[in-house]
């Protein structure tokens, strides 16, 4: 039975390691993604630092992305990079006005298709030749970026593309797309149109001095920035209402200054106003400065500088401030929902995969757990099973991490502080005592629990949140420290505090802390556990705050809905009172296949096995069943067709899908597709036989 245990544990931890490198390079490549977005706000730069980013973090030796010219009706090239540039060797010269017209090559069938493209070798599959092409690939991959364009991938080599791989870089090209149609929402929402320079007699023409100038007052007043006219030697002259309103000052009080005074750090005039001077052209900009208004409140603005020039000599200079501040935090939200959006995509695609590994990880626990007579190794094995149930929570949470509101179609949850309190720090045990103690270090837990303080919020979704910041107050106490949990009760509220005396935090990174990607912990760390945290608090109507400071530890207050006691339940045990019935089974993983049928047919069910589907349409025409199970993504006959085929045969012939999308269908009337049970991945014994009870 020890060897039977060990078997199991090792497949599953080979499994589970195979399946998080994959799932390691792909968030690498979002989080490097991000990282760009923000670093620079440019879509066509972005498009750079993104081709680098996949040569740099895969196995492709080419690496570009075109996207369609409206007016010219083509694909036209934005970004390329390849191998040879990132090794700094002599690197071919990428054709930068490579063009493509509607259906001339794979590019631009795959953008007007919006369906990809992998060919493993273009010896077996030939594609269109380019006249003086410089990269001439062996295998290609082209992915539709949204409505945008396209990404291309390729090797001299011929290169294997499973359908995971497939699935995975698709979702890549939508991740892409998202994040430069938040770049394009952002560029629009603070641009700023400014006279040219090397035109003034769009400007001011004429002018001897300002006090005569041809503006027309009431042309100034009405412009929605900010308008400062200087002299020659850069002293305020006039402003317009709008410079007024903003800075909260009239032009009496202002006159004569130097517009330095508006500035936080007035050194950033004096720079403007030499750059100006220094310009051929006589203009220039600097975006998210600080200003402050006549109350000492700082606020960010667009600056333009614009040098007036007449007959050859300098007149004066146009300053123009634009407030950005609401600019400014509407195009953060586009862009922080445009993350949310790209990882809610990224977390459906492995969803699938990964769902699977939990259900052949749960299925030979429940499978292992009845034969098992150790204490000590039934408690680890019903930890694990724990662990596996809250892995699952976690790709769903990861599924509709962009939803702000609960559910209101949700099952009302309760969870005891306590209990959820005493599971994490047990869960924990290897990170908190085994590996600190190993390294001469020890961290104390300490506990100061309400007893029966019932919050309103999902158990898995508690312990997550509670893992999160225990494993957090942990990195913050590298020599070691304590870590306390107090919770309370006060009226229709749960209150729990978590402390530990670790370094603390900046104010700076206190407000930063439940930001998306946010991170202090470097290259390796996602930066999205807090956030996380707090949409879940969000969604069930909590609250989440944290209290530090540098050198005196950190306390995280949480604030939830207190419930009510809920009534008992009497759980039968696994398939007591099952009656035999004759099923049969569709599930292309074999490993998944044979413990689905080893579950059913322990409880006695006549279980027919099968992971072909298209056999599997032929014994739905040719045999009996009372049930049909099927799996949802299989390759060439998918769930939906056994479902349609079976309901055919039979419409009486109750039909369950099995998937690892179950996230996506939860709350959706599947029975004009012929299914009349979803049961999400991974899926526990007893609840697959009560269902098959229920349904039969």
């Amino acid at each position: 039975m020890d060897h039977l245990v060990n078997e199991m544990m090792q497949m599953g931890l080979l499994g589970a390691k195979r399946q998080g490198d994959e799932m390691s390079q792909f968030l690498a490549l979002i989080q490097r993604f991000a990282e760009a977005v923000s670093l620079d706000q440019e879509p066509t730069k972005a498009c750079r630092h993104f081709v680098k980013i996949i040569i740099e973090e895969t196995g492709f030796e080419n690496c570009s992305i075109l996207f369609w010219d409206q007016h010219a009706s083509n694909l036209s090239l934005v970004a390329a990079y390849g191998l040879d540039d990132q090794l700094e060797v002599a690197s071919r010269r990428y054709r930068q006005n490579l063009r493509f017209g509607s259906g001339q090559n794979v590019s631009s069938q795959v953008f007007s298709s919006g369906k990809p493209i992998f060919i493993k070798n273009t010896a077996e599959h030939p594609i269109p030749e380019l006249q003086d092409a410089v990269v001439t690939p062996v295998s290609l991959a082209c992915i539709p970026i949204l409505h945008l364009g396209v990404l291309n991938l390729s090797s001299y080599h011929p290169q294997e593309f499973a359908p995971q791989f497939r699935r995975n870089w698709e979702i890549i090209g939508n991740i892409i797309g998202h994040l430069i149609v938040g770049l394009q929402c952002a560029g629009e929402a603070g641009r700023l149109v400014v006279a040219d320079s090397a035109a003034p007699e769009t400007a001011v023409s004429g002018v001897q001095n300002f006090q005569s100038s041809q503006i027309s007052g009431l042309v100034l007043d009405a412009m929605p920035q900010g308008i400062c006219i200087l002299d020659t030697e850069g002293k305020i002259v006039r402003i317009n209402r709008c410079l007024e309103k903003i800075q909260g000052e009239k032009l009496s009080e202002i006159t004569g200054r130097s517009p330095a005074v508006l500035f936080q750090d007035p050194a950033n005039f004096d720079k403007l106003l030499a750059r100006a001077l220094e310009s051929d052209t006589g203009h220039v900009e600097k975006t998210d400065v600080k200003l402050m208004n006549s109350t000492g409140d700082a606020y960010l603005a667009d600056i333009n500088l614009v040098r007036l020039v007449e007959t050859g000599r300098s007149v004066g200079y146009l300053l123009v401030i634009e407030d950005i501040t609401r600019k400014k935090a509407f195009s953060d939200k586009i862009i922080q929902s445009e993350k949310l959006a790209a990882l809610g995509t990224m977390a459906g695609g492995v969803s699938h995969d990964f769902n699977n590994l939990l259900m052949a990880i749960l299925g030979h626990i429940q499978l292992i757990l009845p034969r098992i007579d150790d204490e000590e190794i039934q408690r680890r094995l019903q930890n694990m099973e724990k662990a596996v149930y809250d892995g699952s929570n976690t790709v769903r949470r990861l599924q509709r991490f962009t939803e702000r509101e609960r559910d209101p179609k949700a099952a009302p949850s309760t969870i005891d502080i306590e209990e959820a309190v005493k599971d994490v720090v047990e869960l924990t045990r290897p990170r908190w005592k085994n590996l600190m103690e190993r390294s001469g270090r020890t961290i104390d837990i300490q506990m100061e629990l309400q007893q029966n303080c019932l919050a309103a919020i999902n158990a898995s979704d508690l312990r997550e949140i509670l893992t999160n910041l225990l494993l957090n107050a942990i990195d913050a106490m590298p020599q070691g420290g304590i870590v306390t949990f107090c919770s309370h009760c006060q009226g229709e509220q749960v209150f729990l505090e978590v402390s530990d005396t670790g370094i603390g935090m900046s104010k700076d990174v206190a407000e930063r802390i439940f930001d998306p990607f946010f991170t202090t912990k470097g290259i390796g760390n996602s930066g999205l556990g807090l956030s996380v945290s707090w949409s879940l608090i969000s969604r069930y109507g909590g609250d989440i705050q944290v209290k530090s400071r540098p050198g005196k530890g950190a306390t995280f207050i949480i604030r939830l809905a207190r419930a009510q006691a809920a009534k008992s339940q009497l759980i039968s045990k696994t398939g007591e009172g099952t009656s035999s019935y004759r099923l049969l089974l569709v599930e292309d993983d074999p490993e998944i296949l044979n413990l689905l049928r080893d579950m059913l047919r322990l409880k006695g069910h006549r279980v027919v096995a099968m992971s072909d589907g298209e056999k599997a349409l032929e014994l739905i025409d040719s045999s009996h069943f009372d049930l049909v199970l099927t799996d949802l993504g299989m390759p060439v006959i998918s769930g939906w067709e056994v479902a349609k085929h079976a309901k055919a045969k039979n419409p009486n012939m109750p039909v369950v899908m099995i998937t690892g999308w179950g996230a996506q269908y939860e709350d959706i009337d599947l029975a004009s597709r012929g299914v009349d049970l979803m049961l999400a991945k991974p899926l526990s014994w007893d609840k697959l036989l009560s269902s098959i009870e229920k349904l039969l």
